[in-house]
């Protein structure tokens, strides 16, 4: 979760991980990790259709380093209440590469995923307990959020209502980059592949529309320490970059699950037999440009 491009772990970067920041035209994109809303009337990632989300593995390596974690990360959105019969996880082998989500190992301590079902859906993995939640079957929960239709929960439009972004305790902060937007542009992060992609605000549109309170204990919100710098002595702590309006070095917890709110969302999500529209927050050049750095190993 975190530098999964929407790179979860530090820089969840895609997330398709989205969005018009400041307000020209209102984004359309399929945001690789974000909070979830469906609007049926607007452009965007669509929701899988016929109640399965398929996916095959890019190649056997990628197949042995993670299929007990799709699995694992699978279990914990059933264990928490989402309902098979309205979408279930199907593996196939030689599904149509626009048709299926194609996951891909790497080494590196990142997750990106693209949110939605779109042309060419792909998620890469980081197979390590090295970023995000610091687990990497809690990590692959996350990204099969962002594949079933999930943006950030701490990127969304009123996220500064209830959270405090400490930008400059983010891993590859420099106050050079900081005067290029680094801490508030989201079309230069992208470009850039910065991982302040995967916290700056989403802006408002027709396409993100609210509909629910925000829920900090979703599993599609970082926990305050991804993406920080190492704290003091390591030991596995994380300087705070999501902390909490009453005290801005408190530290958002790990959701180590789906919320109950994630399942209400996604049971309604795909309750009906038609395909809805995940909502888009992410300009899809900018989506792109995520996916391209995340790829390239250049999101540090």
């Amino acid at each position: 979760m975190y530098r999964s491009l929407c790179l979860f772990g530090y820089a969840a970067l895609v997330c398709l991980l989205p969005g018009t920041l400041a307000a020209p035209a209102p984004p359309k994109s399929d945001l690789n990790k974000r909070w979830h809303t469906i609007n049926p009337s607007v452009g965007g990632p669509q929701s899988w259709p016929d109640h399965k989300l398929k996916y095959k593995f890019k190649d056997e390596d990628s197949k042995d380093k993670l299929k007990d974690i799709v699995k694992a990360g699978w279990k914990l959105w059933t264990d928490a209440g989402l309902d098979k019969d309205k979408i279930d996880l199907v593996e196939t082998s030689d599904g149509d590469d626009n048709e299926v989500l194609t996951i891909q190992v790497t080494g590196d301590p990142k997750a990106v995923t693209r949110v939605g079902f779109s042309g060419g859906a792909r998620m890469i993995f980081g197979a390590s307990d090295d970023y995000g939640l610091l687990d990497k079957n809690a990590n692959m929960a996350h990204e099969l959020g962002h594949a079933l239709g999930f943006y950030h929960e701490h990127q969304r439009p009123d996220r500064n209502d209830h959270v405090v972004f400490n930008c400059k305790n983010l891993q590859d902060y420099s106050e050079d980059k900081e005067k290029q937007g680094f801490c508030t542009d989201m079309h230069a992060a992208a470009s850039e592949g910065w991982s302040s992609v995967e916290f700056i605000a989403l802006a408002p549109s027709d396409q993100c529309s609210l509909s629910d309170a925000y829920d900090e204990d979703s599993i599609m919100h970082y926990p305050g320490g991804a993406g920080g710098k190492k704290a003091f002595l390591g030991l596995g702590h994380r300087d705070t970059v999501l902390g909490t309006k009453a005290d801005p070095n408190t530290s958002f917890k790990k959701n180590m699950k789906p919320s109950s709110a994630d399942i209400d969302r996604a049971n309604a999500m795909y309750g009906g037999g038609n395909q809805k529209r995940a909502g888009g927050c992410f300009p899809e050049d900018d989506q792109k440009n995520a996916e391209e750095k995340a790829e390239d190993g250049d999101d540090d």
